[in-house]
């Protein structure tokens, strides 16, 4: 008998030590550990209700531009991403951050395969409402075209850096 009650006692602290390494393990598994969720201070991801989303049109007749922006994807003709993510500076200007799913290779042309491909990059706006919005690419001569991670990409695409010299007026479409 004494076995028995042993055994069953033995029994029951197995399956309870089992069943609580599971509840841990499962507690684990559902809290985000993925770095990329991690985002840097005051970056949020893009709100489906933001005025930032929709098709913006600008430039002059020679050159017209067209900005594309979802809740995940942004597209402007010729560069694209997606993992869109924004830093507000004010209710109507701040940094609208995507990793490139198309970008300029050497030669000027735009592809999937070019070398920033995957990689960051930093747009800027300033004056947005419903209908009117001013957009500027990060670019200054020398500096970077792109950052490995998001992160740094936050740190360097700034105005007082020296990016974001020219802005073009859009409206929305």
């Amino acid at each position: 008998m004494k076995n028995t009650k042993f055994s069953f006692n033995r029994a029951w602290l197995v399956l309870t030590a089992l069943l609580m390494s599971a509840l841990v393990a499962v507690s684990f598994t559902s809290c985000k550990s993925d770095d990329d969720d991690d985002l840097p201070s005051g970056v949020e991801y893009l709100s489906s209700d933001s005025l930032l989303i929709g098709t913006w049109n600008g430039g002059t007749e020679l050159y017209p531009e067209s900005y594309k922006i979802s809740k995940n994807d942004f597209s402007n003709g010729y560069y694209e991403g997606n993992e869109l993510c924004v830093r507000n500076i004010s209710s109507s200007s701040g940094y609208i951050y995507i990793k490139y799913t198309k970008s300029m290779n050497a030669d000027w042309s735009y592809s999937e395969n070019a070398p920033d491909v995957g990689k960051w990059y930093a747009i800027s706006y300033k004056n947005l409402t419903d209908d009117t919005i001013s957009i500027s690419g990060a670019y200054k001569y020398g500096g970077a075209t792109s950052t490995e991670t998001l992160d740094e990409a936050v740190s360097e695409f700034t105005i007082e850096n020296g990016y974001f010299g020219t802005y073009s007026d859009c409206t929305r479409q």
